[in-house]
This record gives structure tokens, C-alpha cells and sequence, in this order.
């Protein structure tokens, strides 16, 4: 290729942008949020793009939803002393590069050798100067670990709740809405008393259920987390296709901005952690679980009507575990008509659009997506994501 020798216009002034800059706009005036990361399951291949709702690996919902764990951060300007490099993200899980970043007459772009790291610091092979600009290219580890946590236990229903994964807002907010995230991996669940482990259990959310028998101020568990994060959103406008009632799936689009290292597809969902909506449903009864259309509920209603004008209340008669209404008590018959209200936090998906990358100068900006409201939906909507 041909070089430009006009060297005052290769170096003239210029102006350049600050990622950080952007990122700490997400972090200072975001709305709380929750990403899981999809992953199509595999019997929609032999499906024509459908769900299998016989399913054991995705329980009839075409995908399964994880939590990323490793994040990139690249070209951060580390603080450091003496041979050690102090990343501000930990903890650190592998390191990609380190540069020295001088103008040429001091020796211009170093590569820095790298003799180990620990989980909050790169140890460098020499020495450096401190007062010299860095740029640090690592990943650090995204999840949360507890080691041990006393749970909050329901014995008649077997349901366990953790209490260090409810958000702190510190000083900028009580968390009056109950900002959670969401249990990624379980270690091992205990009773302080017998040191027994519970080895038959499932979870969702900040919930934990199981059949073996547990005990109020008992049960222990060792796990991690998934943080919560921060995200800018637009205009979050939604509404229901009354005029098409054979759509199920709510219309509107919302643009939202997330940190740059975010792994963001198509499929993903994200959940307002700290907003609260409220709905009316209606929905065919049929077991000891009814599952209700949106993701995460945040409470239910404190009555429940059937078709036949029967009353059933809260705590009584029924109690919220997951996203599903357990009844405890009196029950419609099965495929009796019921409607309720209850509150729920929004959900929102990648849907038809990939996500906008924002690379511009060679630096990694906030992450651009325009997502579609989501709740549970039929096996033909579920086949249009998949085979598009």
C-alpha cells in the first residue's frame, strides 16, 4: 500500500473519543438489569425449528438460558507499582496483553512481558514506570461467589430462597422493589445442624425447590451469582394486538445501550430489575402449577376468580414459587378458566435484529441492541426466532 507523506496532515490535531466516558453514563443513570444468554436447545433441530414440549434438556421452551462469565476489557489504563499491574475489574481470569504507551521519542508502544496474575493483580517480568500511560487488555470473571449463605426456607412446599444475591443500592436507593440476580451454579446446599447435603433440588431466579425434607433456620448453600448490571433504555413502550387476537406476541421496539463487554446475540433476554408492571390474565388451570405468561413476578394478586365465581386467596389457597402460582389449599377443577392480577418485572428480547457494534477508532463502545417485549409464548413464535 502507498504511504501518505504529508506528515502535518497526518498528524494534525485530533479529537478522540472516550469510551469510559459512555460507560459511565450506563453507570450512573441505568436502569438495573438482568442478561441471560440463550442457547437454542437442540430438539428444535429435529422439530422444523418448534420446541419439543416434551422436552427434559429445555422443558418445552426451545431455548436454554445461561450467564456469562468471562468478560473482556480492553486497553484500560491500570494503575500500577513496580513490577505489579492493578486492573480495576476482578477477579482477573486470563491476560491478553500489557502495553507501555509513551510518544516515540521515549520509546513509543512497549509490549510488557507478563510473568503470572493472581485474582487482583498482573505481575510484570520488570519493572515500569508508574507515571506512564498503560493499556491492559484481560478478562475478569462475571459471576458472584458465596460461600455460604443462611437461606430463607418454606418447609410445607420445600422452597428455599438465597438472601445475598437482593441488590445493594447503597445510598442511591432502598431496593424497594427487590432487585435480585440470578443463582448461575449451585455447589452444595447443607443443614448446619446434620451436615446433610440436598442433592435432588432445581432453581430459578433466587429460588431453590426440592422434595427432601428441610428445615427453617437450617439449610445452607454454597454458590455463585450472576451480577446485576446497568443498561440505558429508550422510550420502553409496549402494547397488546387487541386489534389481531391471534397474535400473542406484544409489539414495540425499545434501543438499549450496554457495556461494551457484553456477548449479546439474537435470543437473549433482558429483565428490568427494578420496575414493577401490573397485568390482568386469564389462563386454563390444570395440575398443582399454573405457569404464568411473564418471566419474572414480581408478586401476585391477592385473590384468584374462576370461571364458576370461586374465590381463592393468597396464602391460603395458593402461593407464588417461580414464575408459577403453586396451589397449597383448595383448587379449581382441572381446565377451569382463572383469572388473577399480579405484578411483574419487564422482559425483553433480541429478537430480529443483531446487536449494533460500536467500534469506531478502534475502541470498544456501549453495545446497541433494539430488543422486543417477551413473556411466554406459543411454539410458532419460538420456530420464527430460531429458523430466521
Amino acid at each position: 500500500m502507498g504511504t501518505n507523506n504529508n506528515i502535518g496532515q497526518e498528524n494534525a490535531v485530533t479529537v478522540f473519543g472516550n469510551p469510559e466516558s459512555f460507560n459511565k453514563l450506563i453507570k450512573n443513570h441505568g436502569q438495573l438489569c438482568k442478561v441471560k444468554q440463550s442457547i437454542v436447545c437442540p430438539c428444535t433441530v429435529n422439530n422444523s425449528g418448534s420446541p419439543d414440549l416434551y422436552c427434559d434438556i429445555c422443558n418445552g421452551e426451545g431455548y436454554i438460558y445461561t450467564y456469562q462469565k468471562k468478560f473482556l476489557v480492553v486497553d484500560e489504563n491500570s494503575r500500577t507499582c513496580g513490577k505489579k499491574v492493578f486492573p480495576f475489574w476482578t477477579p482477573i481470569v486470563s491476560v491478553e496483553k500489557v502495553q507501555n504507551v509513551t510518544s516515540e521519542v521515549q520509546g513509543g508502544i512497549q509490549n510488557l512481558e507478563v510473568e503470572s496474575f493472581t485474582d487482583n493483580e498482573i505481575i510484570l517480568t520488570e519493572e515500569i514506570n508508574n507515571y506512564e500511560k498503560k493499556r491492559v487488555t484481560y478478562y475478569f470473571d462475571g459471576l458472584s461467589y458465596v460461600e455460604s449463605d443462611q437461606l430463607i426456607v418454606d418447609e410445607n412446599n420445600g422452597i428455599m430462597y438465597t438472601t445475598q444475591t437482593e441488590f445493594d443500592s447503597g445510598y442511591q436507593s432502598s431496593n424497594p422493589l427487590k432487585a435480585y440476580a440470578d443463582i448461575a451454579k449451585i455447589v452444595r446446599i447443607w443443614n448446619i445442624d446434620t451436615n446433610v447435603e440436598i442433592t435432588n433440588f432445581t432453581f430459578e431466579g433466587n429460588t431453590i425447590l426440592t422434595k427432601e425434607p428441610i428445615q427453617s433456620e437450617k439449610m445452607y448453600a454454597e454458590y455463585y451469582y450472576s451480577d446485576l448490571t446497568q443498561v440505558i433504555a429508550t422510550d420502553i413502550n409496549t402494547r397488546d394486538n387487541n386489534e389481531d387476537w391471534t397474535h400473542v406476541l406484544k409489539s414495540g421496539e425499545t434501543r438499549m445501550a450496554f457495556y461494551p463487554y457484553f456477548d449479546l446475540s439474537k435470543g437473549d433476554i433482558i429483565t428490568i430489575s427494578a420496575t414493577v408492571l401490573y397485568k390482568n390474565e386469564t389462563l386454563n388451570h390444570i395440575g398443582n402449577l399454573d405457569k404464568l405468561w411473564e418471566i419474572e413476578i414480581f408478586d401476585l394478586g391477592s385473590t384468584i376468580l374462576d370461571i364458576d365465581g370461586n374465590i381463592y386467596n393468597l396464602g391460603t389457597d395458593y402461593i407464588l414459587q417461580g414464575r408459577h402460582i403453586k396451589w397449597i389449599g383448595n383448587k379449581p377443577s382441572d381446565n377451569k378458566t382463572i383469572s388473577l392480577r399480579y405484578g411483574y418485572k419487564p422482559s425483553f428480547i433480541i429478537f430480529e435484529d443483531n446487536p449494533q457494534p460500536n467500534s469506531a477508532e478502534n475502541k470498544q463502545y456501549p453495545v446497541l441492541v433494539l430488543v422486543k417485549s417477551w413473556s411466554k409464548i406459543d411454539k410458532d413464535d419460538i420456530a420464527r426466532l430460531v429458523n430466521s
